[in-house]
């Protein structure tokens, strides 16, 4: 138990720091694009909304096929061997917050970036 423990919160914790990354990356690559939106009079309030639906599109999305696959591989395992996973609602909640949660984190990480941008240096290279 203690190292399926220690499995889980490994798994957790490079999952988290992966998916922080990612999306990070993914703002610094469009950062000039953000920048131009702010020229063109874009608020920041818009530019944290806009940074947020991207972030929990991309969270439904990745835990959505996540639970899917998950379910396919509990259901082809079942009543094969005698080892099996029950895969019950309050798992599948207990995951989507946690999903949410860092993708929440990955996108505030990001808009803090965004938020310092001055559309000025966007058109100076």
């Amino acid at each position: 138990l203690t190292n399926f423990g220690f499995v889980v919160v490994v798994g957790f914790i490079v999952g988290a720091a992966v998916t922080g990354q990612i999306f990070y990356n993914f703002t610094l690559d469009n950062l000039r694009y953000f920048g131009v939106f702010k020229a063109m009079g874009a608020t920041d309030r818009m530019l944290r909304a806009m940074i947020l639906v991207q972030a929990l599109l991309v969270g439904f999305v990745g835990f959505g096929l996540g639970a899917g696959v998950t379910a396919i591989f509990a259901a082809a395992t079942r009543g094969g061997t005698g080892l099996s996973m029950t895969l019950d609602w309050q798992l599948l909640v207990g995951s989507a917050v946690v999903v949410g949660i860092i993708v929440l984190f990955a996108a505030l990480i990001s808009l803090r970036r965004v938020k310092q941008l001055e559309p000025a240096e966007v058109f100076k290279s």
